[in-house]
C-alpha cells in the first residue's frame, strides 16, 4: 500500500526551521502558559489510566511536548513520528526521562513494531486529521487488534463534514465504523472544531455506543461536504485575484 506522506513531509520542513530545537521550547512554554494538556483533556484521562496501565504510546509525536507531560504517569512511553529532525528535538527536550524511548517511522510501521500484550494507551494530537482517510483506516485496523482494555485518546476533530488538502474531520459514525473493537465517547472541547475521541477496546460485541446517522443526517451530512468544497473553491479563486 502506498503511504501517504504528504503530512510528514510537510511538518518536516517546519521541525528544520519553524520548530527547531529552541523554537520547540518556546512552544512548549506557550502551551504550559494556556495549560494546553488540561484543557485538551490529556491530563484527566492520562491521571485515570495510568491507576491500570503503565504503557503510553504516542502517535505522531513531533517534538514531544505531550510526552513531556505524560512522563510522570506512565512507566514507559514511547514516540512515534516519521521526521528524524523531530525525534531529535523530542529526544533533546525530554532526556531527563530515561523511560521515553522513539521510533523514528510512520504510524503503521511504528505500531507494527511494538510487542504490545497487556493494555496500552494510545494517543494522537490532531495527526490523523492531517492523514487521508484509505491510510488512517488501515492504521485503525492496527488498533482493533490492541488487548481488551486498551484505552486512545486523540485530540482530532470530528462532526463536520470537510475533506480537504491536509484537513479531513470524520463523523462519529465514520470513527466507530472503522473502531468496530472500541467503545467510543466524543469529548466535546471548545474551539473552531468539536474535537476529542475517547475509547476503551472492549470488543465489538461489547459496545454500548453505536453511532449511526439517519438518511436525513446523511443527506445533511453530503451537503455539508458539499458547501465545504465551494467555500474552498472561492477562497482559491479570491487568492489568485
Amino acid at each position: 500500500m502506498k503511504k501517504d506522506l504528504q503530512s510528514y513531509k510537510e511538518h518536516d520542513k517546519d521541525y528544520q526551521s519553524v520548530f527547531d530545537l529552541e523554537n520547540s521550547k518556546k512552544r512548549i512554554t506557550e502551551y504550559e502558559n494556556t495549560n494546553l494538556f488540561e484543557t485538551l483533556g490529556f491530563k484527566d484521562v492520562s491521571r485515570d489510566v495510568s491507576k491500570y496501565i503503565d504503557y503510553h504510546v504516542d502517535i505522531g509525536c513531533g517534538t514531544g511536548w505531550l510526552l513531556l507531560k505524560t512522563a510522570p504517569y506512565f512507566k514507559k512511553i514511547t514516540g512515534i513520528d516519521p521526521s528524524i529532525n523531530a525525534i531529535n528535538i523530542a529526544t533533546e527536550i525530554t532526556k531527563e526521562f530515561p523511560h521515553i524511548e522513539y521510533q523514528n517511522k510512520d504510524m503503521i510501521d511504528g505500531i507494527e513494531s511494538l510487542t504490545v500484550k497487556e493494555p496500552v494507551f494510545i494517543t494522537t494530537a490532531v495527526v490523523l486529521s492531517h492523514i487521508k482517510d484509505y491510510y488512517v483506516k488501515e492504521f485503525l485496523k492496527i488498533l482493533n487488534t490492541l488487548p481488551k482494555g486498551s484505552v486512545l485518546f486523540f485530540d482530532e476533530p470530528y462532526g463536520t463534514n470537510i475533506q480537504q488538502n491536509m484537513w479531513h474531520v470524520r463523523s462519529k459514525k465514520w470513527w466507530a465504523d472503522n473502531l468496530e473493537e472500541w467503545d467510543l465517547t466524543f469529548k466535546d472541547h471548545s474551539g473552531l472544531y468539536t474535537h476529542g475521541i475517547y475509547g476503551v477496546k472492549v470488543g465489538k460485541e461489547n459496545r454500548i455506543n453505536l453511532y449511526t446517522m439517519s438518511i436525513k443526517e446523511n443527506i445533511l451530512w453530503f451537503i455539508e461536504g458539499i458547501k465545504n468544497k465551494i467555500k474552498r473553491i472561492i477562497r482559491g479563486i479570491k487568492r489568485i485575484l
